[in-house]
């Protein structure tokens, strides 16, 4: 089941009533209202806008909306409870029935946390397998992960997949008022503790229908998609069965480089150390840095993380 961490919908203007003027900022001209607009960031982020001259209501509102139940993200089946919260406000009533029938998804993130606390390591990972470093770049996000995203330039859409500690991002200060509006702050951090979080922002119609596999942009088509979107993106970003290395130094590396080139064989690497090396010099000595080398790369190995496997 997909989970999201931010949904805009937009519907008709007729799905929203009762709308709190004293909250909500007007805009107008020539005496005539355009708009009226509601936004605040938290202890969620929220914006509703209804626009009389397009005829249509935007809600846009982040995971946070479900506030002890944010750990199950957006989905299919707390959808509901996300507009309730909304009504329970008191700034306007939005007509739920109306806007699971005919509301349509423009923007979202799709969201996935999973159980990794090896940050570092997925991170050096993603930073030297990029399947082709002309089309994706990789950039810090927040100081606690990594955002790989396309150039415009070499694709029909924008993609951005964000990776970063969830529980480090959680303790932050701007999170501070979401964590004071909880009943157990606690367990929410328990919960986060050790998860890593994949974020994919989706920002076209066409570009939701395309990665979530659907012929039309509904809530309910989007919420019930089967895709997974962020292993798609994920695959064509990062090249499959990569290697990661961990080296101290040029030398270190290209040494790496002749056993990979040796197939890990560290017979064939002698034999080509021996063609190399003038015979009044020790091959055991020679082949020495290579042996410990050979040891540091089967340790690495050994502690590499599937990727793809957690977001399966």
């Amino acid at each position: 089941m997909l989970k999201f961490d931010k949904l805009k919908i937009v519907t008709n203007i007729e799905d929203i009533s009762d709308i709190n003027t004293s909250v909500f900022v007007a805009q107008t001209k020539d005496g005539e209202i355009l708009y009226y607009k509601y936004k605040q960031e938290k202890p969620f982020s929220l914006l509703i806008q209804a626009d009389y001259n397009k005829q249509e209501l935007i809600i846009e509102f982040t995971g946070k909306i479900l506030l002890d139940d944010y750990p199950q993200l957006i989905n299919r089946n707390n959808i509901i409870q996300c507009i309730e919260t909304i009504n329970g406000m008191g700034i306007c009533r939005i007509d739920i029935e109306a806007i699971l029938a005919h509301g349509e998804i423009c923007k979202c993130d799709v969201t996935k946390d999973v159980p990794s606390t090896q940050m570092q390591e997925i991170i050096s990972q993603l930073k030297q397998n990029l399947t082709n470093y002309d089309k994706w770049t990789c950039a810090k996000y927040q100081g606690n992960g990594l955002v790989i995203s396309n150039t415009v330039k070499t694709d029909k859409y924008k993609k951005r997949l964000s990776i970063y500690d969830k529980e480090k991002e959680l303790e932050k200060a701007c999170n501070r008022e979401f964590l004071n509006s909880i009943q157990d702050q606690q367990a929410m951090l328990n919960y986060f503790r050790g998860k890593t979080r994949f974020e994919l922002n989706i920002d076209t119609k066409a570009q939701i229908r395309q990665l979530l596999g659907i012929t039309d942009n509904r809530l309910h088509s989007v919420l019930s998609s089967n895709a997974n979107p962020i292993l798609t993106v994920f695959d064509e970003a990062v090249k499959r069965n990569g290697t990661t290395s961990y080296h101290s130094d040029l030398k270190e590396y290209m040494m790496a480089l002749m056993i990979r080139e040796c197939n890990n064989d560290l017979a064939e690497v002698e034999a080509k150390v021996r063609a190399l090396t003038p015979k009044t010099t020790s091959i055991r000595k020679r082949m020495q840095p290579f042996r410990d080398l050979y040891t540091k790369m089967q340790k690495e190995v050994s502690i590499s993380v599937d990727v793809r496997s957690l977001l399966l």
